[in-house]
């Protein structure tokens, strides 16, 4: 699904329709002049090979188990109902996976702008506080800073500083995992968007940039990443930004005045 800002950084997620609350489109953002997400231009544009890989092996592995059970069971069914069944099994995953990140990013937010989250997820927010201070030192942390820039683009930061830029990434760890293994230039790429879209005191580029991974997993452990060749992460953006705008047909660039 596409995200959406105004000028004014707020998100534009949804509309109203005939039948209630839909998902914002292309078009809606052509009549109001909204700009699209970090994330939207880059999956748009990009083919993410390892996200892609992990689709189909994910797919192959439902249908695998459909056919197992199919063989073990005395109905017969077609190649279509099989499928079907593949399909609906992967799309339950899908969700089970996007949802879990939700969550975990939900509370995260509510921990670092102070509100009490509950025994659930404490430890694990925790974990990421420490994580934070032995990496960072002492910030002033703000959460979920959305925002819109001139160049034609909008997003929402998981966490920032005047010297850091965060984002989160949940995952199940394997035995002894190798953080580096977890690292895509696509992580570098969507912290150095967001820095450029919220300039410190008029500056460009002036923060560091960190992924910190949290195992969903049993103890919650976090391994952090710093991102290094940050010019090339955002020129690799803006790149996309530009070839989007000519495959859209679609400029919601501005000047400041």
């Amino acid at each position: 699904m596409s995200h959406w800002y105004d000028k004014e950084g707020s998100p534009r997620y949804e509309v109203s329709g005939k039948n209630g609350k839909r998902p914002s489109t292309l078009r809606d953002a052509r009549k109001f002049g909204w700009v699209p997400s970090v994330s939207t231009i880059w999956g748009e544009i990009v083919n993410r090979h390892l996200l892609n890989k992990w689709t189909q092996t994910e797919l192959m592995k439902a249908f695998h188990e459909q056919i197992k059970l199919r063989a073990n069971s005395t109905g017969i069914l077609s190649f279509e109902d099989v499928e079907k069944l593949a399909r609906s099994e992967f799309g339950k995953k899908q969700q089970q996976v996007m949802g879990r990140g939700t969550v975990i990013h939900d509370h995260l937010e509510l921990y670092f702008k102070g509100v009490d989250i509950g025994d659930q997820y404490r430890e694990l927010c925790q974990n990421v506080q420490r994580k934070l201070d032995e990496v960072c030192g002492p910030q002033e942390w703000e959460a979920e800073k959305s925002f819109s820039h001139p160049s034609g683009y909008g997003g929402k930061t998981d966490l920032c500083s005047d010297q850091w830029m965060v984002d989160f990434k949940t995952k199940e760890f394997p035995d002894n995992p190798n953080v580096k293994k977890m690292v895509y230039d696509d992580h570098g790429v969507q912290l150095a968007a967001y820095d450029q879209g919220i300039p410190v005191n008029g500056l460009t580029g002036s923060r560091r940039l960190l992924n910190l991974f949290i195992d969903v997993g049993e103890g919650h452990s976090v391994l952090e990443w710093e991102h290094e060749d940050i010019p090339r992460f955002r020129e690799m953006f803006n790149s996309a930004l530009s070839l989007w705008k000519l495959t859209k047909k679609y400029n919601p660039e501005w000047h400041i005045i």
